[in-house]
């Protein structure tokens, strides 16, 4: 009911007759009513301030976003219900709309956007609450997996561009050597071991090419049932030569009781050993440690990767799948995108916990291929 309505019958109150009274007051409780249900069917959450900046209405959705019953959520101050990101101070009278995000991290990762406008008179703010962590999830997994095709393109332009002239630097060497082996034994002694050297770094070369091209390029895991502990002792067994002449010790605890898994073993290898590389070189000196764990619930199968090296800093977690983009001098930034990759087509996720100072901790969740589906006792 308008304002100019109720002002009306506030000046014909005398007036007015117990039925004619009764018939009013009925027609304000259903408008009251009506808009209540709209207000709590809006999915945002909506919160009335008065000129004070005290809460004294709010809808079910704002409730829900603030995990508080409705008379606990309008007992709190303006500035704690926007975040901290602004005070009533600075919004009261101004007569002016302003919109702030806010991050929130626990219990879970979420990101809200508020909007404050003024209503009525200006006296009185009406704050908007949205939350739009999908949406922005949304535009994070698209933004990747357009980096992911401009890289997969680039990377294989370079490639290329590489490849041929390698192609032909080796074959030019295999000429080479043939002619020179007519040389006299003393001279041909000589150079062999350049030539040798020199076919060896193009071999090598060719193959760090086609490693790359093939963790670049998106492809379907070859599923089979794969031994986890068998894996995890192979990357170990590989990186042996490089984690002990630096002192820094391994330890495993595998689960006794693993369950099957359906994973490609050449990507689920290359993937831990990404991470358990980058666990060694994280660690400075020789006094530290690499452990690595594996558990399992009723629906996945849980590999955590931890280390007592540096660290990594907030800054540095925001930007870690960001490709070219390392802490290492010598890094190239595509090992975490890579790794990232076929955790996802495995249906997986991957979740860091970090300290700079104390290590970090990386957790690999995988769907098991025997699922256990728990029903309720009939």
């Amino acid at each position: 009911m308008k304002k100019d309505t109720v002002g009306k019958i506030v000046e014909r109150l005398d007036s007015l007759g117990t039925e004619e009274l009764r018939r009013i007051f009925l027609r304000m409780a259903s408008d009251k009513g009506l808009l209540q249900d709209v207000f709590d069917a809006l999915r945002d959450g909506l919160i009335l301030f008065d000129a004070d900046g005290h809460a004294r209405l709010a809808n079910r959705a704002a409730a829900k976003i603030y995990a508080s019953p409705l008379h606990e959520l309008l007992a709190q101050p303006f500035e704690s219900l926007v975040g901290n990101t602004c005070s009533w101070e600075d919004i009261k009278g101004s007569g002016v709309a302003v919109t702030r995000d806010l991050q929130v991290n626990y219990p879970e990762p979420r990101h809200y956007n508020f909007f404050i406008t003024p209503v009525g008179d200006g006296a009185e703010y009406l704050l908007l609450i949205r939350d739009d962590t999908e949406t922005r999830m949304q535009g994070e997994e698209d933004a990747e997996a357009e980096q992911m095709n401009l890289l997969t393109y680039l990377s294989s332009a370079v490639a290329h561009e590489i490849g041929n002239p390698l192609n032909s630097l080796g074959l030019n060497l295999q000429l080479l050597q043939r002619k020179l082996k007519k040389l006299p034994p003393q001279e041909w002694e000589s150079v062999a071991p350049l030539l040798e050297d020199a076919l060896g770094e193009t071999r090598r070369l060719d193959t760090l090419l086609h490693q790359f091209l093939q963790s670049m390029r998106p492809t379907r895991p070859q599923r089979q049932p794969v031994d986890l502990a068998d894996i995890i002792n192979r990357v170990i067994s590989t990186l042996t030569p490089e984690i002990a002449p630096r002192g820094i010790a391994v330890h495993t605890e595998l689960d006794a009781h693993q369950p099957e898994l359906s994973a490609d073993p050449d990507q689920l290898f290359q993937a831990l050993y990404n991470l358990i590389r980058n666990a060694y070189q994280s660690i400075p000196g020789s006094d530290g440690g690499i452990f690595i764990a594996t558990a399992h619930t009723d629906s996945d199968v849980r590999i955590i990767v931890s280390d007592t090296g540096t660290g990594i800093s907030h800054e540095v977690m925001g930007s870690m799948y960001e490709p070219f983009r390392s802490t290492k001098k010598k890094g190239n930034g595509l090992g975490l995108l890579i790794v990232r990759r076929i955790i996802k087509d495995h249906g997986g996720s991957l979740a860091f916990a970090s300290k700079e100072g104390t290590g970090t901790s990386v957790t690999i969740t995988l769907p098991r291929a025997d699922k256990v589906v728990r029903l309720l006792p009939a």
